[in-house]
């Protein structure tokens, strides 16, 4: 019987972050049942556990969003290796496998990391539609630009933290942008402090069309706004490191470590991490 572990990732505290789910011993389950699972829980994400395919690796990890399946995703990865390796099943340094290949994890205490698939520069897209559709106002001088480290996810800067706090979301017109350029949600971000290699940003993420109007942490769109910010310029000696907070509008502020290291001032390896917060465990008894 498949049991469920319900943990807050990326969580200063119990009760903050974004809550996942982790299902554990999920053979027999297709992707349909598992798709409607995680649209009964109606979490950002459900991560399904499987037996790794490789001996290298220590699982398999399947990620749902209420409406559909993505190859990778932050909270599910950091959140299930911590549920893993407290399970007895990992030591602190593993390797998952993932819709984009084999990526590492490191757990020690409450803190989990995982180093993402290598940062892509995706098109830079009209800035202005953007932000109308996310009712900001846009920083000047800078453009709108999709990043991956395993899904394209938009990089849009705005003038202030007061008007990403502002901000009104038309649902509706962002998953239609996202479905004509091809990214799965959109990072409105203001840089708040911090100077020298560790920098501060305000985030706010918005994935309609994944199922998701607002994400209270985004490890994908994290390790993607480092990329960027780092190709930009910021950081010190080849290295970023970035303090991601996100998630205070919806009551549940989170916080995401992101460490990009640089050469010839190109983003070339993205590490992110945080707290995860166990709440409760259980079985399913109906799938």
């Amino acid at each position: 019987m498949s049991r469920i572990v319900w943990v807050d990732v990326f969580a200063p505290t119990p009760m903050s972050g974004n809550p996942l789910a982790v299902i554990l011993e999920p053979e027999g389950l297709d992707a349909a049942r598992m798709q409607m699972l995680a649209a009964e829980l109606g979490l950002s994400e459900t991560v399904f556990v499987f037996p790794p395919e490789s001996p290298e690796a220590a699982a398999r990890l399947r990620i749902f969003t209420p409406s559909r399946e993505l190859p990778m995703a932050g909270s599910p990865i950091v959140g299930a290796a911590w549920v893993i390796h407290t399970a007895g099943d990992m030591s602190s340094d593993g390797v998952v496998e993932t819709g984009v290949g084999p990526l590492s994890v490191r757990v020690s205490g409450q803190v989990a990391t995982m180093v993402q698939a290598p940062p892509e520069a995706g098109p830079v897209v009209d800035t202005d539609e953007v932000a109308a559709a996310c009712g900001v106002v846009v920083a000047p001088g800078q453009d709108a630009q999709v990043w991956s480290t395993g899904l394209p996810q938009l990089m849009l800067p705005v003038a202030s933290v007061d008007s990403l706090e502002a901000a009104r979301p038309d649902h509706q017109e962002i998953t239609r942008l996202s479905e004509r350029d091809g990214w799965i949600g959109v990072s409105l971000y203001s840089l708040s402090g911090g100077d020298g290699p560790r920098i501060r940003v305000r985030v706010r993420h918005f994935a309609p069309a994944a199922g998701v109007l607002e994400d209270p942490a985004t490890g994908s769109a994290a390790g993607g706004l480092g990329a960027c910010l780092a190709a930009a310029g910021h950081g010190a000696d080849g290295v970023l490191e970035l303090v991601v907070s996100q998630g205070t509008e919806l009551g549940r502020p989170s916080e995401i470590a992101v460490r990009v290291t640089t050469t010839d001032g190109a983003p070339r390896r993205v590490q992110v991490g945080g707290r995860v917060a166990p709440l409760f465990q259980g079985r399913l008894i109906r799938l």
